[in-house]
């Protein structure tokens, strides 16, 4: 876990409010802040003002995806866009002490003027957290009714990334529709017929609409397509028999060798010869042993 020392302009001193109010914080340039993360916050012009704990490494703001909330229209936002957000808890709020920056930079060896985004080391964040009055109980952090909303928002934000990450990965809707219909839904190797598992697989790599031509691809599912994208797992272009890496050897893809493809009745739907040939050109350093 890393530690930062974030800096909040003068101008608007009502970001840390948003923050501890709304459990999230915005960026505008993208930092490398990863889930468990401690982020320490200093006002400019000010103090010390508290400390908090990333919820989940920051991503990317989309406006399309991400659920509205209060926090989207902060002061400052029309001139400098934000284009990172992480979820946050709120570990410790305003230091005992209330030190002024040349006593910070002095006590930890920081610059004599504070930058707005900084790593800090561990020997810094333990000095930070002395002037927050130790290191504070994570427990007590976020009240019940913060909590439930930070999660309830981050679950969202899961939730419609994780479809579409599975839509993307399932392949272009009318490449991945061509094929569901060729192969009858089912999957080329296996039989499978849970179509949410099944994906458009190219044998040629994808180049743009022309490469999603439906002999240029194949139904696989999930597993079976990214093990034919690493070219552990080909089908022979003559026999169209599945032939599977030593690699594998030992898995339950070692049952698949030597089973015959599964192709389309119409024989333009069917995979062009040319292209598996080039798939198993690609496996040459196994696929002739």
């Amino acid at each position: 876990m890393a530690a930062w020392l974030l800096t909040i302009s003068k101008d608007y001193p009502q970001h840390w409010t948003y923050a501890q109010e709304h459990g999230v914080w915005d960026l505008i340039t993208p930092r490398g802040i990863m889930a468990g993360d401690f982020v320490y916050y200093w006002q400019s012009g000010a103090s010390l003002l508290g400390k908090v704990r990333a919820l989940r490494d920051a991503y990317e703001i989309d406006a399309a995806q991400v659920t509205p909330g209060p926090w989207d229209d902060w002061p400052g936002a029309e001139d400098k866009p934000y284009v990172q957000r992480f979820p946050l808890e709120v570990l410790a709020g305003e230091a005992t002490e209330q030190p002024r920056w040349h006593d910070v930079a002095a006590a930890t060896g920081l610059p004599k003027n504070p930058t707005f985004v900084r790593r800090v080391k561990p020997e810094q964040q333990a000095i930070l957290d002395e002037y927050l009055g130790g290191d504070p109980n994570p427990q007590q952090s976020l009240s019940d009714a913060q909590r439930e909303r930070v999660f309830a928002d981050l679950d969202e934000d899961l939730r419609v990334r994780r479809l579409q990450m599975v839509a993307l990965r399932q392949g272009q809707p009318r490449f991945r529709g061509t094929l569901l219909s060729a192969y009858e839904g089912r999957c080329a190797i296996t039989g499978t017929a849970v179509e949410s598992v099944l994906e458009a697989a190219h044998i040629w790599p994808h180049k743009g609409e022309q490469t999603n031509e439906v002999w240029n691809g194949l139904l696989l599912r999930a597993d079976l397509h990214t093990l034919f994208d690493l070219f552990q797992v080909t089908v022979e272009a003559d026999s169209l028999k599945v032939r599977v890496s030593p690699a594998l050897q030992g898995t339950e893809y070692e049952a698949l060798e030597g089973t015959v493809l599964t192709v389309p009745s119409m024989l333009d739907e069917q995979p062009a010869r040319e292209a598996l040939a080039k798939h198993n050109e690609d496996c040459a350093d196994w696929l002739e042993r």
